[in-house]
């Protein structure tokens, strides 16, 4: 769950155009802080020229014992127009030297997510899950090499009623500056069932790299390509985009994104980040 705690009161509004099968669609998001320690968000979704659009409010508070934080989904077209997302609540004192976060999920069901550096680079995350459907334990480690170099590897597995089955994924990146690479393969076992209920790819590989272009500009280059289980044929997708800054901290970034089907879909976000001091 991203954070919401900023260092400096910000309220930084969002426009984004997506220009996708002849419809266009915009986005904003305004951040407030009504009290010190606490601060809300509200992020308007779906059509641009919709009545009564779908929305989003994420709120954050800072305790001495640690912080809570909470979503809340406003859908006007369903009977029940407000929705309860995802509740967590980070410690602020450490445990076995690690973080600890506990989660109540939306769709039932709780969470708990531990991690702490280990030393010599390498830091380790597990996280438990148990829900009406399944539970799910999942094990990453990440260590630091020379050079830039970082090397990622996930192990977890979930268990169902009716069947449990295990999913693996191993990543190597390198980042220097503005310049990055990453080569990533995946795999799961059939009877694998990931957190949002659906199957995982049996097995995949991805690689993508982010270069500078001038000194204010970067574009990023991604492919995947996934075979998924009881398909014939592995399915790829290639996405490129390039970002630039632009005055007052502003930035500018476009998107071009094709899938197996020959779907295209084209992007072009602005962002201009407003201070309220």
């Amino acid at each position: 769950m991203p954070s919401l705690l900023f260092t400096r009161r910000r309220a930084p509004v969002v426009l984004f155009a997506l220009l996708a099968a002849g419809q266009a669609c915009a986005q904003s998001r305004a951040v407030m802080e009504p009290a010190p320690g606490v601060q809300v968000s509200y992020e308007r979704q779906g059509p641009e020229d919709a009545a009564a659009p779908p929305g989003r409010f994420d709120g954050a508070v800072a305790t001495p014992a640690g912080t809570l934080r909470t979503t809340v989904r406003a859908v006007p077209s369903e009977e029940h127009g407000f929705q309860r997302g995802d509740t967590s609540f980070e410690l602020s004192n450490s445990i076995l030297g690690g973080q600890l976060q506990l989660r109540e999920l939306q769709a039932g069901g709780t969470a708990a997510v531990w991690s702490a550096p280990l030393g010599a680079g390498l830091a380790a995350q597990t996280q438990s899950e148990w829900t009406p459907v399944r539970s799910g334990q999942a094990l990453q480690l990440q260590q630091e090499l020379d050079g830039g170099h970082i090397a990622k590897a996930l192990l977890s597995s979930s268990k169902t009623s009716t069947a449990q089955g295990s999913q693996w994924d191993l990543e190597v990146a390198k980042v220097s500056g503005f310049s990055r690479w990453n080569a990533g393969f995946q795999g799961a076992d059939n009877s694998y069932v990931s957190a949002s209920g659906g199957a995982e790819p049996r097995a995949g590989v991805r690689l993508g790299t982010q270069l500078p272009i001038f000194s204010q500009s970067r574009t990023e280059l991604r492919y995947t390509r996934q075979l998924n289980w009881h398909a014939e044929e592995p399915v790829s997708s290639v996405m490129l985009s390039t970002s630039f800054d632009l005055p007052l901290r502003a930035s500018l970034a476009t998107a071009v994104e094709t899938d197996a089907d020959a779907r295209h879909k084209a992007s072009v976000t602005l962002t201009v980040p407003l201070e309220a001091r």
